[in-house]
């Protein structure tokens, strides 16, 4: 089974974990070495789906907190586990929020491309 899918549109990342998945510090390098693949060089922001996470290891948190590869990172939830993993990107260098609509996180992540574009 896989841990996450990864993709790419419209320069817009996207990250979907599997339900249930555990997140340990290989799984994540993995995910962020596909996603700079598919970044390919581009600073480009990132829309992570956390549904059905059964729990991250401190070491996979703490390397999540510190890449910054990321234009800015939306984290979509659907209940309370996925805010508390959520709140734990407070740490991040990377500007990080949390949300329950994939169209506002969308949005927001696109808000922030209009404005560095015209910068």
């Amino acid at each position: 089974m896989d841990q996450f899918t990864a993709g790419r549109s419209d320069n817009v990342l996207y990250l979907r974990w599997t339900s249930g998945v555990h997140i340990t510090h290989p799984v994540a390098v993995k995910a962020a070495r596909d996603l700079e693949v598919l970044s390919a060089g581009e600073n480009l922001p990132l829309i992570v789906e956390m549904g059905g996470i059964d729990g991250l290891t401190l070491q996979a948190r703490l390397g999540m907190n510190s890449y910054r590869g990321f234009a800015r990172v939306a984290l979509i939830g659907d209940g309370p586990v996925d805010e508390v993993l959520a709140g734990f990107a407070h740490a991040s260098p990377t500007s990080t929020r949390y949300f329950t609509s994939e169209a506002e996180a969308l949005d927001w992540v696109k808000d922030a491309e209009v404005r560095s574009s015209c910068a």
